[in-house]
């Protein structure tokens, strides 16, 4: 008689129901992408939809692609090691589908907080819309779990029909070739999208950020390193296009409604970059200031961005400085500069560096004849002297004057200073004073410390992007307004008062009417990747696109803070995305 060890015919046995357990896992795993698939398409809606054919497949193709190999993953880090540790059936396929549970909820309700903020979870957003300090706001997005049940049934009926089904299923050979066509959809997404990174192709490098924990293939490094890609103009094209996952942008929301203008003042712009808040004094800049003393002074003030093109953004548009690569990309116009040419004003246009930042011809003054040849702060002033003294005396005129500090230390600031007060005197002295609006202000200011340019990009202190701003005009009051502004804010200033706008001020702007509030109670400042909320006592607070947090006082030192501001985060968030293109 033939006798078998039991060490022998468990070990057996355990190889079996673990074999059955893997097998198992593939049609449950099969199952899931499906529903995640299902889910997922719900992001076509949400999204700014391709033009192009192009475009229009590759998002087909990184769906299947993406949430195959995301679904696939947890099942080969999470659900292949369990059916070795658990060796119980029930036990492992009831772990199984509270896991699965999990996962699709969270995806559903991914889905919605893109859809509203533009952004997927993370944890300080998930922190921010759970627990936010609103309880009403917190039991509108309990509402989001209430499919779960329902997923949690699906879920178990489909676990227990496909375990007794199992034999059956496995004489099935389909599944191996739908394994090869998601295995290749997944490929394909990364190999697309690292062409379309390399040729800037935008229908699909603007999908970058459709998915949840989707980070697709580059391969910039290695087209340069063997000669196919020109590393420098790549760069060229893209501080003059901006960023590739840039989106479109609706701007203005609604066409604007205007009433008759009963008079249409001269208005005079002046950017001087790198203009300090702290800069303008009797000692440094005596006819800067006292042409302040005589104006509606805002010493609250602060840039919607820390370079040239941000603060631009702010100025021109009245939006904040995450629009600025889609108004590149996408050549947007102020509707302040088409309101100017629609009533028929004189255009004078000078620039100290030639209007070589990429926001002037690109998208600001596109199609605009500008000033050539020589260029400094010196002919930039001749320049617009002259064209006062050419201009027809019965037609209105806009006149933007911008002006660079050029320095290198503390010191040549002070000297540059003194300089750059002596030429906005020569301005000055030929502007019609009795019907001008003088606007001064800085599109950014300037930071003393020895900073790399990884570390300058991402530098929010007081001394870059808090700046002055002075407006005169007759009728305006003449004094200090304490009160914290932005950038964004003048655009609806002039919208209102000066052009007669009837629309509000959220159909074209982020910002409020400058000269009829008391300061709000905290302003964006922002870049392509964090957003700074900055409060009336120049307290900082950062967050960036992956949900990253710091606190920064005054001072610009950061501070510990283990929680975040939630509901100034999440009236950030609702402002922030209101112009894209959706």
């Amino acid at each position: 008689m033939i006798r078998f060890k039991k060490g022998m015919f468990s070990g057996k046995q355990y190889r079996d129901e673990t074999s059955r357990k893997i097998s198992w896992g593939h049609w449950f795993a099969f199952f899931n992408i499906i529903i995640a698939i299902l889910i997922g398409a719900r992001y076509a809606f949400l999204i700014d939809w391709p033009d192009t054919l192009g475009g229009k497949l590759y998002f087909f193709v990184s769906l299947l692609g993406h949430f195959s190999f995301s679904v696939f993953a947890i099942y080969l880090l999470v659900i292949f090691p369990l059916s070795f540790i658990v060796k119980n059936h029930r036990t492992f396929r009831g772990l199984t589908v509270i896991l699965s549970t999990i996962c699709i909820t969270l995806l559903l309700f991914d889905t919605e907080v893109f859809h509203r903020f533009n952004l997927h979870l993370s944890s300080v957003v998930w922190n921010l819309l759970v627990n936010p300090e609103n309880s009403e706001m917190s039991r509108n997005w309990q509402i989001f779990f209430a499919p779960m049940p329902i997923i949690l049934l699906v879920q178990m009926l489909f676990s227990r029909w496909s375990w007794e089904k199992l034999r059956s299923l496995e004489r099935q050979k389909w599944l191996k070739a739908v394994g090869i066509f998601f295995t290749s959809a997944f490929i394909a997404t990364h190999l697309i999208y690292a062409w379309a990174d390399a040729y800037l192709y935008r229908p699909i490098t603007m999908q970058r950020a459709n998915f949840p924990l989707s980070y697709p293939m580059t391969a910039r490094s290695f087209l340069e390193k063997h000669g196919l890609l020109d590393g420098e103009q790549y760069a060229q094209t893209l501080a003059q296009e901006g960023r590739l996952d840039a989106l479109k942008i609706s701007y203005p929301k609604h066409p604007l409604v205007f009433s008759p203008m009963k008079q249409k003042p001269n208005i005079l712009l002046i950017t001087v970059s790198g203009l300090r808040y702290d800069a303008v004094s009797a000692e440094t800049m005596p006819k800067l200031a006292e042409l302040a003393t005589n104006s509606t002074q805002f010493t609250n003030h602060y840039s919607s961005g820390n370079t040239k093109n941000t603060g631009l953004v702010g100025l021109f548009y009245g939006l904040n400085a995450n629009y600025t690569d889609s108004i590149l990309s996408n050549h947007t116009s102020s509707v302040f500069i088409e309101k100017l040419q629609a009533e028929k004003y004189q255009f004078g246009l000078f620039s100290a560096m030639n209007f070589k930042d990429s926001l002037f011809r690109q998208a600001l003054f596109r199609g605009m004849k500008l000033t050539k040849g020589k260029f400094g702060n010196e002919s930039a002033v001749k320049n617009f002297n002259e064209f006062i003294a050419t201009k027809k005396s019965d037609t209105p005129w806009f006149a933007y004057l911008d002006l660079d500090l050029k320095i290198n230390n503390v010191s040549e600031y002070q000297q540059n200073l003194m300089r750059m007060d002596k030429l906005i005197e020569q301005v000055l002295a030929n502007v019609p004073v009795e019907n001008t609006m003088i606007i001064v202000t800085a599109e950014h200011g300037l930071t003393f410390n020895a900073l790399n340019e990884k570390e300058r990009e991402n530098y929010f202190g007081r001394d870059q992007i808090q700046v002055p701003l002075f407006v005169y005009w007759q009728g305006l009051p003449v004094g200090i307004e304490k009160g914290l502004t932005n950038h964004t804010d003048l655009l609806p200033a002039l919208m209102k008062n000066v052009f007669n706008v009837q629309n509000p001020s959220k159909d074209y702007s982020q910002g409020h009417d400058l000269f009829e509030r008391n300061g709000d109670d905290w302003v964006l400042v922002s870049n392509y990747r964090w957003n700074v909320l900055v409060q009336p006592d120049g307290t900082q607070y950062h967050i960036d696109r992956k949900g990253n947090y710091k606190k920064f006082d005054r001072t610009y030192q950061e501070q510990s803070s283990e929680r975040p501001p939630l509901g100034l985060f999440l009236e950030m968030f609702k402002r922030e995305n209101s112009f894209f293109d959706k």
